[in-house]
């Protein structure tokens, strides 16, 4: 009997023991799926079931942003920031163009019909005959520099010689803006002032104070103008020559040793020359004081020389030697 209830004993607890398993089975799988689900299943199944709302016109508080998925996707990495864009920079054009033409006023006119055209001007003009020669500075619009540059190039005639510079003048153009607009505020405040002042010293000063303002704005603002001008207008200065004009001489400035004795050789006979200069422009007047005092000092040196009754000249000369007094002293001792 005792072994057939610690057999029973045994069963029960066995099947205890296995219910409990199953129900932990159950209630394991359960739990498995409810957290598997929103990151696979609904994750997976909620863009599609999104966009099925959007599709069947789902109200404005269902709807997302219209950033909201970009927005969404840059959270999930770093957010790359958008390029700035660039501001318009405010650069000076200078070019300098030598051009040896056929017919130099030909040239120059086409130049200036080529300018002019484009919707520039000319600001200067100079010319000569002999020999032909024009000397024209133009302006021409900052958009059209390069194009009329290269065609004033190759259309006047056999190009010499181009040189270009240009500046960046950006800061500046916006330095000079914001200067006169607080030159303008600054105008405005005082001529408040000036309207509700209710003594003579106080009109005399406000007025002074007004006066040198308005000097300062209209400084600023020809400044400004000019600067603009500079900026919407590249300067172009064209010379034209013609065949028989002489060529300008090459640069054959060397470095180095050979450079350096160059240097030194045309300093040194630079600095003769200068000595040579000196000394032509003082030799007449060293002429003119050996003629007059050579004669003055030979009649000094003679007078000098005599002496009255044998006396020594005036003002002391030499006094007697040792010897000659102890000549002189001996025979009378003895």
């Amino acid at each position: 009997m005792g072994i057939v209830r610690s057999v029973r004993h045994v069963t029960w607890a066995l099947v205890v023991l296995l219910l409990a398993g199953t129900l932990a089975a159950c209630g394991g799988g359960d739990g498995g799926s409810e957290s598997a689900d929103p990151s696979d299943g609904s994750a997976a199944r909620a863009p599609a079931a999104t966009g099925g709302d959007r599709d069947r016109g789902a109200g404005p508080a269902e709807r997302a942003p219209a950033g909201a998925d970009e927005d969404a996707g840059a959270g999930a990495g770093a957010k790359r920031p958008q390029a700035p864009l660039t501001a318009a920079r405010e650069v000076v054009h200078t070019a300098s163009l030598r051009v040896r033409a056929e017919d130099v006023n030909a040239s120059a006119a086409k130049a200036k019909q080529l300018v002019t055209g484009a919707g520039g001007y000319v600001e200067r003009e100079s010319s000569r005959t002999e020999p032909p020669r024009s000397e024209i500075t133009l302006k021409i619009p900052a958009e059209r520099y390069g194009e009329l540059l290269n065609t004033l190039g190759t259309e006047l005639g056999t190009k010499l010689s181009l040189s270009q510079e240009a500046e960046d003048v950006t800061g500046e153009v916006a330095d000079v803006a914001a200067r006169v607009r607080s030159a303008e505020a600054s105008l405005a405040s005082f001529r408040k002032l000036y309207e509700r002042a209710d003594s003579i010293d106080e009109i005399i000063r406000l007025e002074n104070e007004i006066a040198e303002r308005e000097a300062d704005l209209e400084a600023l603002q020809a400044r400004e103008k000019s600067l603009k001008n500079s900026t919407q207008f590249a300067t172009v200065t064209v010379t034209l020559v013609s065949k028989d004009a002489p060529r300008e001489p090459e640069d054959d400035s060397r470095g180095g040793f050979i450079g350096g004795l160059q240097n030194g050789w045309s300093d040194f006979t630079a600095f003769v020359g200068g000595i040579a200069l000196v000394f032509g422009w003082l030799l007449p007047f060293l002429l003119t004081a050996a003629v007059l005092g050579l004669p003055v000092l030979a009649y000094l040196r003679r007078r000098r020389g005599r002496s009255p009754n044998g006396a020594p000249p005036a003002g002391g000369g030499p006094g007697p030697r040792p010897e000659q007094e102890e000549a002189a002293a001996g025979p009378s001792g003895g």
